[in-house]
């Protein structure tokens, strides 16, 4: 039993003299930064992160730069218009002491890019600060990780969560995608055109300002829509083994077969729903 015990501190204090080797000077392993000047050729930022908890900041500068502190190595390239930025967890990868791991990235662009940004999450956790920023495109995708995205402005918005989690607050697009699978997407004042779809999972989006269509569809999942109440929308939902309920007044309304359709306010912009096996509500 006592051999068991030294061992378990022996391999307990390997793993914390491995992770904290960045704190010793004169060590090279594990704290690194990189960047990459953003030039006007430059109409890509694209941060793919996996295992790692990674933090977005804009701020008043004219490079990509990324800030490790903790295991592994990061990598920030140039590649044709695109500057990427790359995580490796690296060999040691202590993954049955979790609690230890105090490995963190922060990678800061420029406040006043607005072109296109992509971000990729993988078994890890990735939060934008919160500064506003106007973009041209931005793409999210996020698989078995979570992400925050706050404060943002975009001409187009796309979205892809499987299996993760995802939090949006104060978004504002021309148009917008959200496509969830088997994950928890969770939408708050969010202003413009809407489509998505919904797969054995749940979205929740709270619209700030109604002011172009939405076009969703659920498929064994839950859609939860809240409108503003003056919301000037004409709704068109089908369901097929499925259930849609709405909490919005109607005016020439129907409803038949797993069919509503109906009017509120001056009905300008179609509220299109589908369900198939899913739930679905408007209020």
């Amino acid at each position: 039993m006592k051999k068991i015990v030294i061992i378990f501190f022996v391999l307990v204090g390997a793993y914390l003299l491995i992770t904290n080797l960045y704190r010793i000077p004169g060590i090279p392993f594990g704290n690194s930064g990189e960047s990459a000047k953003v030039t006007e050729k430059i109409n890509e930022i694209e941060i793919d992160i996996t295992s790692i908890s990674t933090t977005v900041i804009p701020e008043n500068r004219d490079d990509v730069e990324a800030e490790l502190k903790g295991r592994g190595k990061v990598h920030v390239s140039k590649r044709g218009d695109t500057i990427e930025v790359t995580y490796e967890r690296g060999l040691f990868n202590w993954g049955w002491f979790p609690f230890f791991d105090n490995t963190k990235l922060t990678v800061y662009i420029p406040e006043d890019y607005d072109r296109d940004l992509s971000l990729k999450v993988g078994s890890g956790h990735l939060e934008f600060d919160g500064a506003p920023m106007k973009l041209n495109e931005l793409s999210a995708d996020v698989h078995s990780g979570n992400m925050r995205l706050q404060n943002l402005s975009v001409e187009t918005f796309t979205h892809n969560v499987a299996s993760g989690n995802s939090r949006i607050e104060g978004l504002t697009t021309k148009s917008g995608e959200i496509d969830v699978r088997s994950g928890n997407v969770t939408v708050d004042e969010y202003t413009g055109k809407l489509k998505t779809e919904v797969y054995s999972g749940r979205l929740k989006a709270t619209i700030e300002e109604l002011k172009d269509s939405i076009d969703a569809s659920v498929k064994s999942g839950l859609l939860d829509i809240d409108l503003p109440n003056d919301a000037d929308f004409t709704l068109k939902g089908e369901s097929n083994s499925g259930f849609i309920s709405n909490d919005f007044s109607l005016d020439d309304s129907t409803r038949d077969k797993g069919k509503i359709e109906g009017k509120h306010g001056a009905g300008t912009y179609d509220v299109k729903i589908k369900s198939n096996s899913g739930k679905a509500s408007i209020r």
